[in-house]
């Protein structure tokens, strides 16, 4: 999608936010459409457009499907099956390019849009806890979506010595359609991240449920958000103002058929039939009782979940294709309660990466060792039996933060960012194969390492976009 058509007025159809996506419809409006100038007069109305923020959060690039997997695909959490579509394949091998990129700037800047379009109107709303709580939710929605764009396009500031003057991504508050703004320092971009999130922290209702950003779900993305800038005080201070616990043992595999909300602070409601999502399916599918894998379990990683972990037969299951071969199969997203479609919410941010978060700010502040091996041994003891703390300290207990971050946020769109954070690089096993016994076909040796300090570790802004709008910056070396 080009960039003039991001940042086009967005209109309303079937009472939610719709993109117009053609150049020749831009004066147009389809009949069964409203425009914005006769919208946003009551609260029910806002109501209307705050869902349509969300529902533009479940495109397929981003929480409805890439932005949970190949943040795992490109990294050494999983291999690619031999037997699969070979999807994401290029992502996997690090072949991306211009022509070849990952072309995810269109659904944030939409949810960007319908944000601005809400702040813009609340004016028509009275003064009070409704109208304030739309203009947290907007404003925090809105930073979310800046914040996914600088991961995945831009270096993070905690990466390297010069991160904070590198390329960030554009800041979009205004409404004009035909808006061209080059981009921004990763500073700049990032201190309005922050700015938006504790602004809306003073606004945004205590509990909008799960399904809505609220208090707890904007103290959690600031957590999240102090980290990756280095600002470990305030992360930790974020952090303790969640008042979510981490989902127990005993519910943490409902969680990931949805018949659980335990631990989660803030998820996305997807709906299959209506939003077309399927994040699942970007690992595998069901076909007559086999499995037809994408991607599997690395077996080095498989090997690092203990027995006593709920996780390992919560995330993989032991399946078979037609042919009879044997996978640690990824069934994390398989689907809800009694489903293999793939289909189930995504989860924006859960209580267990906020004490993560908390552990990591604390274990790179030094004298709080104490406090940030309470905060792991918070995550530690609800998913070992019989949990026994290993007094890590120093550089152990860090190297532990990290491990337990792999292990818990597995396929949920983090380990290529945390490696690309910590100004590292990644590894994958050169003799390990695809089948559930560490048997199969190696990755070949071309794509074994990515070195720490790689400029692929930003992804390259689409060459579509830059035809549009040739001052726009491209990243080094693309």
């Amino acid at each position: 999608m080009k960039m003039k058509n991001i940042f086009k007025t967005i209109i309303f159809v079937f009472g939610l936010l719709i993109i117009q996506s053609c150049d020749d419809e831009l004066n147009q409006l389809p009949n069964n459409a409203l425009s914005p100038e006769t919208y946003y007069n009551t609260a029910d109305e806002f109501e209307t457009a705050i869902k349509g923020v969300y529902s533009g959060m479940l495109g397929g690039a981003y929480y409805g499907g890439s932005l949970l997997s190949r943040p795992d695909i490109m990294t050494d959490n999983v291999i690619l099956a031999q037997a699969g579509r070979r999807s994401n394949q290029l992502f996997h091998e690090w072949r991306h390019s211009p022509n070849l990129a990952w072309g995810m700037m269109f659904s944030p800047y939409i949810v960007t849009n319908r944000a601005n379009l809400i702040l813009d109107n609340l004016g028509k709303l009275d003064d009070g806890a409704v109208k304030n709580n739309f203009e947290g939710e907007a404003r925090a929605a809105r930073a979310l979506a800046l914040f996914d764009l600088l991961k995945v396009y831009s270096k993070i500031p905690t990466q390297s010595s010069d991160a904070n003057s590198a390329l960030g991504m554009p800041v979009i508050t205004e409404l004009d359609p035909a808006i061209r703004k080059l981009r921004p320092t990763v500073a700049e971009s990032y201190e309005f991240v922050v700015t938006e999130l504790e602004a809306a922290k003073s606004l945004i209702n205590a509990n909008n449920g799960v399904g809505r950003l609220n208090k707890n779900a904007v103290n959690a993305l600031l957590s999240r958000a102090y980290l990756y800038t280095g600002q470990y005080s305030q992360a930790v201070t974020a952090a303790n103002a969640v008042s979510v616990p981490i989902a127990s043992a005993s519910n943490f595999a409902q969680v990931w058929t949805d018949s659980s909300e335990d631990g989660v602070i803030f998820k996305i409601d997807a709906d299959r039939i209506l939003d077309n999502t399927g994040i699942g399916i970007e690992w595998s599918q069901s076909v007559n009782n086999t499995v037809v894998p994408e991607y599997v379990m690395s077996y080095e990683l498989f090997n690092l979940y203990a027995s006593s972990d709920v996780r390992k037969s919560a995330y993989v299951e032991l399946q078979a294709d037609s042919d009879g071969n044997e996978y640690n199969s990824i069934i994390k997203m398989f689907g809800e309660v009694g489903q293999n479609n793939g289909s189930v919410d995504p989860k924006v941010i859960r209580a267990a990466e906020v004490y993560l978060n908390k552990a990591e700010a604390y274990a790179m502040q030094p004298g709080n060792d104490a406090n940030a091996l309470a905060a792991l041994d918070m995550v530690r003891s609800n998913r070992y039996a019989s949990f026994i703390s290993g007094n890590e300290t120093g550089a152990a207990l860090l190297n532990a933060i990290k491990l337990e971050r792999r292990l818990e946020l597995f396929a949920e769109g983090h380990h290529f960012f945390d490696v690309k954070r910590w100004g590292e690089g990644i590894d994958r096993s050169a003799t390990d194969g695809e089948f559930y016994d560490g048997t199969g076909t190696p990755v070949p040796s071309l794509f074994l390492t990515l070195p720490a300090g790689s400029h692929l570790f930003e992804m390259p802004i689409p060459q579509s976009e830059i035809n549009v709008y040739p001052e726009f910056q491209q990243n080094p070396n693309y």
